[in-house]
């Protein structure tokens, strides 16, 4: 399954969806803001078979959204057989990260990329190149990233086009 840019679909939508789908083993949500961590949840239970996952966010709101670690619990708790995971733009911390170790021993391959509240210390970030083959590691220098002048106040709708989805889940 593949959504990307679908900002139309709900939780109500999705999860009526994937509990009909529990053969589901490749899922790919990038930039689809409107499902929650509650979609994400029944996700990992109603598809025991998921072995990849693609669960993105954009970072408009980097600065502005407080660290999160209940994607990653979620994940840990309910996708034990992840072969491969790309999370880029979560807002796990060095907890969720090691949740996600700990619960998902299978995983090959691991995209942390734009998550800006890891600190990712020399024991965690040497697991992580120990225990997974393709692991693409955060810049963690925010400086280096452009983020729209410094205007925390900006307006959404401003930044982003207008796009229709494949799928109607309602």
């Amino acid at each position: 399954m593949r959504l990307e840019d679908c900002f139309e679909i709900s939780d109500k939508g999705f999860i009526e969806a994937v509990r009909k789908l529990p053969q589901l083993e490749e899922v790919n949500i990038s930039k689809c803001s409107n499902l929650s961590k509650d979609s994400l949840e029944v996700l990992g239970r109603s598809c025991p078979l998921l072995k990849s996952l693609k669960f993105t966010r954009e970072q408009l709101y980097r600065f502005i959204l407080p660290a999160d670690d209940n994607e990653a619990h979620i994940i840990a708790e309910t996708m034990s057989n992840l072969t491969h995971l790309d999370i880029k733009g979560n807002r796990l911390t060095d907890t969720g990260l090691l949740a996600i170790l700990d619960g998902c021993p299978l995983l090959e391959s691991l995209n942390i990329e734009d998550c800006f509240n890891l600190e990712l210390n020399e024991s965690l970030k040497k697991r992580c190149l120990d225990q997974i083959k393709d692991f693409v590691l955060p810049n963690l220098d925010t400086s280096s990233y452009y983020h729209y002048g410094n205007n925390l106040d900006f307006d959404y709708e401003d930044f982003c086009c207008e796009y229709s989805c494949d799928y109607d889940f309602d």
